[in-house]
């Protein structure tokens, strides 16, 4: 999860650096967070930087892969999560399995600038679908002269 975050692990001071990772986490992240919450602890103290990073990371999510996870599963016969079995360790382990499949799908083996031309490209595109749709809309009303 670190290292497709950017994060590189230096083996001559046995820590993880943030030499790569996107800006905007960078800054709020300086060093990797916990996402799974693995002390099991769920007193907010202890807690809160677990559920903060996990619920930043579902964030950065577009809405359009919020829902890879039950895309890619369904086909092997995963029909979902039941309320009742659901736990703070198996939700984040969830959110953190959908930004895999996100970072996989939309980011993997493109630089920061590639990605940041993509969005601009998006933008741009959306732009002018929505002017050629507001071109084309006629009143619902016919006029009777």
């Amino acid at each position: 999860m670190w290292k497709c975050l950017g994060y590189r692990f230096d083996a001559d001071s046995e820590e993880w650096k943030p030499d790569e990772v996107f800006p905007n986490w960078r800054e709020k992240h300086p060093t990797p967070p916990d996402f799974i919450g693995m002390r099991r602890m769920y007193s907010k103290d202890i807690d809160e930087i677990s559920l903060r990073s996990t619920q930043a990371l579902a964030r950065s999510i577009p809405l359009e892969f919020k829902q890879s996870l039950k895309t890619h599963l369904k086909p092997l016969g995963f029909r979902g999560f039941k309320y009742a079995e659901l736990t703070p360790n198996k939700t984040r382990r969830a959110q953190t399995a959908n930004w895999l499949l996100f970072y996989r799908e939309e980011l993997f083996g493109y630089t920061v600038e590639e990605l940041k031309e993509r969005r601009e490209k998006k933008k741009r595109e959306a732009e002018e679908s929505e002017t050629e749709n507001e071109a084309e809309w006629r009143s619902p009303v016919k006029e009777v002269y």
